[in-house]
């Protein structure tokens, strides 16, 4: 009996050990569930990490209030200044341009960059005023403007309406009266400096003018066709 009861009680000591055997296996096998359960936590992290940023449009703002939009929603900035010029005061430039553009979908941190100039530049542009833009004119009035040009390089001394009469003429040039004049507008002739021309032209005839008569000639539908002004601001550069 007593052999028998050791027998047991050695068995019963095989069992339980191989029972704590098996527990300890199971608590082993534990961290690795669980390791493996933490996959999807990384997943979310690195799905946070490629979240996107819309770019503000900074363009016309100063460099400062640029850099400080940018600031705002995570995102760097680098100036791009014409060759020669360095940013100092941020307030003192202006954004022309930004690369990339406004609401491109950029990484947290991204750096833009931002082409400035002078803010001071901008406004002495701004204050210049354009060249009007000269008349556009037709075949026929390019025309009648060359020989315009022709008839005042003659060195006879022409009015405006004296012009346009010698253009428009059956004995002149025969353009149309309409043709004739804008050609004759489109010169920009000093007129006062070709009644002065005309003046020396009289008296070089040796007729003889007196002070109003070389007026009188100067201003007439027969004559010059300049306007009284004219006529009489000539007479005097010519010391009648």
């Amino acid at each position: 009996m007593t052999f028998i009861a050791r027998k047991l009680s050695t068995r019963r000591r095989l069992v339980a050990i191989a029972i704590a055997a098996l527990t300890g296996g199971l608590l082993l096998a534990g961290p690795a569930v669980s390791a493996s359960a933490a996959v999807p936590v990384s997943s979310t992290v690195t799905h946070a990490a490629a979240k996107k940023t819309a770019v503000p449009n900074v363009v016309a703002k100063s460099a400062y209030d640029a850099k400080n939009a940018l600031k705002k929603v995570g995102l760097r900035h680098k100036y791009s200044a014409p060759k020669g010029s360095f940013v100092i005061l941020s307030k003192d430039w202006t954004v022309t341009k930004q690369s990339p553009k406004a609401n491109a979908k950029v990484a947290a941190g991204t750096k833009i960059k931002l082409t400035v100039v002078k803010t001071s530049s901008l406004n002495t542009s701004a204050a210049k005023p354009s060249a009007p833009a000269g008349p556009v004119l037709s075949v026929s009035q390019q025309q009648a403007f060359l020989a315009a040009k022709g008839y005042l390089a003659t060195g006879m001394g022409f009015s405006h309406q004296g012009l346009i009469d010698q253009l428009s003429s059956s004995y002149g040039s025969g353009f149309s009266v309409p043709d004739a004049t804008v050609a004759v507008d489109a010169l920009g002739a000093d007129w006062n400096a070709q009644a002065v021309i005309s003046a020396k032209g009289y008296i070089a005839t040796g007729m003889g003018f007196s002070h109003q008569g070389l007026i009188d000639q100067l201003s007439s539908a027969y004559g010059g066709k300049f306007t009284p002004e004219q006529a009489a601001y000539a007479v005097a550069q010519v010391g009648l």
